[in-house]
Parts: C-alpha cells; structure tokens; sequence
C-alpha cells in the first residue's frame, strides 16, 4: 500500500516596500516550487510589506493594497495549482494593521487566516505599536487549522514559537504539520533562539515543522522543515531560497508509536474564552 505523503516547499524572501516586486517574487517561487512536485508553499511573515517601515507606512500599505495583495496570491496558488501560506497585512482600528497569516488552496480558495496573538514586545522592540491586538474571538480564526492533501496543517506566526502552548493546541486539533511564518528580527543569540525553538515544537508534539523566515539582515534567514523528531530534512541557510521536502505519514506513525509522549500528557492545556 502507498503511503500518504506531501510535498511542502519554504521559501526565504524580503518582504520590501514594492508591493509589486513582492508579488513578483511570491509568483516566481510559487512556479518553482510547483514544477519541483509540492503542493504548498510557505512564505514569510509581511512577506506583502516591509515590517521595519514605520506603523503609519504600514498601516498606509494595509489600507492601499491589502485586498489587492491577497487577490493576486489567489489568482497566483489557481495559476500555479499550489496551496500558498503568507504573510500580510489586513486594515485594523486606529491606525494599526492587522499582522495576518492566510492559507490559500490550489484553486486559489481560502483554506484559513489567522491574526497574530502575540505581538513582539520584546528584545527592546515594540511590534503592539505598529499592529492591532488580536482578539480573542474564535469566529476570526483563533488558531487556526486546515487540510490539505489528507493532512492537517496548524499556523503560527512569528513570536507565537516562544508559546508551546499554542503549538500544543494546534496538535490536540489535529495538526499533523506546523507551518511557522516569521520575520524573527535578528540579535544576539538569536538565530540560536530560532533554530532551538522550532526544533523543540517538532520534538515535543513529535509532528514535522516548516518554518519560513525572511533572510539577514533584518531577520535571521534558516528557513527548514523538520521531521518528528525535529531532523532538518531541507533548509535554505542564507540569503533567497527555496527548500523542499516530502513529508510522510508513515514517519509520523512511527516516530509517535516509539514516542507516544502525547499519549503520556499528565495535564492538558485549554483554550480561554474569548
């Protein structure tokens, strides 16, 4: 019997403050990617806009080309028959965007969205005063799931990697596979930081990672995607890049069969109401 498998590209890319140049970039990877046999393609947070530029520019951007943005990923996931996760930014209240994840299907319908929980406070970086707080409405895709392929993905954004909780929740839904969209902004130690977290999210729910940053030098680059027990099994180190990997059912069954840590749980995480 032929077992389930899928094939899952991550790319590693800037977003700038072209909008058009980024769509270029986004259609230009989605067709290798397609032609190299995957049926996703992951792309950074803000991969629509510069995430440096100032909250008035983004929220500028968001207001003028938002809907136009996520328009083309559409008609571009149709043309290419490839489901695409990116990153981009929504019109919010106050001036401030919405810091937005959307999962499009090959035939360019919504697959999911989610609106990022954690905002990035940290690391003497401010991100709550460039976007809009999420709301803790379940209706506006509070964690957020989708399938593709006879596999279930679950999303994160950025920040959300240093919350296994999040991670955890996506698991106990059913997500077979995390998909993690950052622009996680360099520092000290922080590619290290990076690289530990998205490993440990595979290892701890044994399920496989493909995580996708924007490269140096604002962010860290070392876009992978990992097996169950949080192997690297493709990476794009530095600069632009394309990394593919075919993920197999059979290997999660086994890896949880000899690991069933989820099985072990003494305790169980639940999901606050909004």
């Amino acid at each position: 019997m032929t077992t389930k498998t899928i094939t899952v590209a991550v790319a590693q890319i800037a977003g700038t403050a072209n909008v058009d140049n980024n769509i270029s970039a986004v259609k230009r990877m989605a067709a290798q990617a397609a032609a190299r046999g995957a049926s996703l393609i992951l792309f950074p947070e803000a991969t629509m806009y510069d995430f440096s530029a100032s909250a008035e520019q983004i929220a500028t951007a968001a207001d003028q080309y938002g809907e136009a943005f996520e328009a083309r990923i559409s008609e571009i996931a149709a043309e290419q028959g490839i489901a695409i996760v990116i990153g981009t930014y929504r019109s919010g209240a106050a001036r401030l965007a919405r810091n937005m994840l959307i999962a499009v299907g090959p035939r360019g319908d919504l697959l999911g969205q989610y609106q990022k929980l954690h905002l990035y406070d940290a690391f003497d970086y401010k991100e709550s005063l460039k976007n809009e707080s999420a709301p803790l409405a379940p209706d506006f895709g509070e964690l957020t799931t989708f399938e593709l392929g006879g596999f279930r993905f679950g999303l994160l954004n950025c920040y959300d990697l240093r919350f296994p909780e999040i991670a955890r929740l996506l698991v106990d839904q059913g997500a077979e596979i995390l998909l993690v969209a950052s622009a996680w902004v360099a520092g000290p130690s922080k590619a290290f930081h990076w690289e530990t977290l998205i490993k440990a999210r595979a290892i701890e729910n044994t399920c496989f990672v493909a995580a996708s940053c924007q490269p140096a030098p604002l962010s860290v680059g070392l876009s992978m995607v990992l097996d169950p027990t949080g192997i690297p099994i493709g990476a794009v180190p530095d600069g632009d890049g394309l990394a593919l990997a075919t993920l197999d059912a059979d290997r999660l069954a086994a890896v949880r069969d000899v690991l069933p840590c989820l099985e072990h749980r003494r305790y169980r995480i639940v999901q606050p109401a909004p």
